[in-house]
């Protein structure tokens, strides 16, 4: 596990998180598949401990939590929709969750390292790992802007 801040940790155990948490994941790595996905083992040792949480790091602001739940990020939608990100990125993604109030997506690449794609037309780098994006996050820190589409 990487350093979660004292803060993060009690905005993960808020939301039913606790450390050595390991859940299920079949059915949604099945999922994930169905859409297309090839499942890395970083994104399922993510899930494995995060998912089906939404972490409210903002109490009255709707717009302050973020969920590991794929489901939520992807939808009805398929993986093609999301193939642009691949091209911008040059790399393989897959969704694990949303930000902001599900107006971002997160996604996830083979290394683990985590992403925020906004109304196609931003997308931040969250972290090198889940636990930096899940610190980041919890903590409003201010992420590294890597692509803007211009209007």
């Amino acid at each position: 596990m990487g350093k979660l801040s004292s803060k993060t940790v009690s905005i993960l155990e808020k939301a039913g998180w606790y450390t050595g948490r390991r859940v299920d994941i079949n059915s949604t790595v099945e999922y994930l598949e169905k859409k297309g996905y090839e499942v890395f083992e970083s994104v399922k040792d993510a899930l494995e401990e995060f998912n089906g949480l939404t972490f409210r790091y903002l109490e009255k602001d709707d717009q302050g939590q973020f969920s590991i739940i794929p489901q939520e990020g992807l939808g009805d939608l398929e993986r093609k929709h999301y193939k642009r990100y691949e091209v911008i990125l040059g790399k393989n993604l897959v969704v694990i969750g949303t930000a902001y109030g599900d107006n971002a997506t997160i996604f996830m690449d083979k290394l683990g390292k985590v992403y925020g794609f906004h109304d196609d037309y931003y997308i931040w780098k969250f972290g090198d790992s889940i636990y930096e994006a899940v610190n980041n996050l919890c903590e409003c820190r201010e992420f590294k802007l890597i692509h803007e589409t211009a209007d």
